[in-house]
């Protein structure tokens, strides 16, 4: 599954992710392997992905894809996102099912996470991405404030406390680093190398 955690605040977003992902054979075998899960779309918006590795092509695609459409404002990527996704997930279950048993599972998460000057005391945004099943749909939802995938409750309610008291974009990463440290000390399912990235007005910074 991997870890996501972001924070949108009034001065952009947070967006903090593990490495480690299984990529699944035919007939169950199955190899850790490191990938990079945070991907830029536009000078002030990253795709996060969790669930299968396959997750992380999506992302480069759908980048190569708004960079050719001239996408830049988040309302603008996310009406675009998903016909996008609709499109190569259906792609993927038709490669699953070549190789695998029928009803194969995606499990695709995907966050995307980004800065706009045009939303009055708000510039952070966040929209979740994901894969019903039965039937086949992409659907999404706009995060407020705090999200983590797995959900992580206490961490949430934490870095909520810590936006709702207008912390700091460096102060949010610092628990997240903590919290992602400790959530991995007990879930195997968690590895380095982890990132932690700020998108502002000023663009993307890895922090």
């Amino acid at each position: 599954m991997g870890q996501l955690m972001a924070c949108a605040t009034a001065e952009g977003v947070l967006v903090a992710s593990d490495s480690k992902a299984l990529l699944f054979e035919p007939y169950g075998d199955e190899q850790v392997i490191s990938i990079n899960r945070v991907v830029p779309v536009t000078s002030h918006a990253v795709l996060a992905s969790a669930g299968n590795w396959e997750a992380q092509d999506i992302c480069t695609d759908f980048a190569d894809f708004a960079k050719t459409e001239g996408l830049t404002e988040m309302d603008a990527l996310i009406e675009a996102a998903i016909p996008f996704f609709t499109s190569r997930y259906d792609e993927i279950l038709r490669k699953m099912c070549e190789k695998m048993p029928p009803d194969p599972i995606v499990n695709m998460y995907l966050l995307l996470a980004g800065y706009s000057a045009k939303a009055p005391g708000q510039g952070g945004h966040l929209f979740v991405i994901w894969d019903r099943p039965k039937p086949p749909k992409i659907e999404y939802n706009r995060v407020t404030e705090v999200f983590t995938l797995p959900r992580r409750m206490g961490l949430e309610f934490t870095l909520n406390d810590m936006v709702k008291k207008k912390a700091p974009l460096a102060q949010l990463a610092a628990t997240a680093k903590a919290g992602m440290e400790k959530l991995a000390q007990s879930d195997d399912t968690i590895g380095p190398p982890y990132h932690y990235v700020a998108v502002t007005a000023q663009g993307i910074k890895a922090l």
